[in-house]
């Protein structure tokens, strides 16, 4: 399931995922990128328009729609986005460069695989990224999302921003004839 992008200007359409429900609905970017809004540890909650929520297990049957609502951010597993860019924070120099390189990462969070890459500048070291960014939420590009209890149901989306609370194990794919593991 890919959310498309929203047609208002200034909002950005995803699928914002807990333990138990599928929320979507749109963030208004008017003062922060939604990345931004999502680690600011001085708000409790996100604001969503035009939302929709569905139980995770049955992700196609409506529960109700509204045309507000407030998802406690600390609750979110995963915000699923159609468009990479709609990932990244203001000061998007972290993950975007000329010399920035796409490591592959598999991470288990909020009930799901997340598979995909992260973007940073070879000299990071990802693991440590990974644990130690003061950052609550981590952009993973190119990600697809499978409910480990259900793999049936999956999203996908340029960008999968993973809640770092939520995370029980995460794992660096190595390149091929790089890793420790070699076949």
């Amino acid at each position: 399931m890919v959310q498309s992008a929203s047609i208002r200007k200034d909002f950005v359409s995803g699928e914002f995922i807990t333990r138990t429900f599928r929320i979507s609905g749109e963030a208004s970017l008017r003062t922060d990128p939604l990345l931004d809004q999502l680690n600011d540890h001085l708000a409790l909650f996100v604001q969503l328009e035009r939302v929709f929520i569905s139980p995770l297990l049955n992700p196609v049957a409506l529960t109700g729609n509204y045309p507000v609502g407030q998802v406690r951010k600390d609750n979110l597993g995963l915000v699923v986005l159609s468009n990479w860019r709609e990932g990244l924070p203001r000061r998007e120099g972290q993950y975007v460069g000329r010399d920035h390189i796409d490591r592959k990462i598999l991470i288990m969070a909020g009930g799901f695989e997340v598979q995909g890459v992260l973007r940073l500048h070879p000299s990071v070291d990802l693991g440590n990224f990974v644990r130690t960014t003061p950052e609550q939420f981590i952009p993973v590009f190119e990600a697809t999302a499978a409910m480990i209890a259900n793999p049936n149901v999956q999203f996908e989306g340029g960008a999968i921003l993973v809640n770092r609370a939520q995370i029980e194990v995460f794992c660096i794919v190595p390149r091929p004839g790089t890793g420790p593991l070699r076949s």
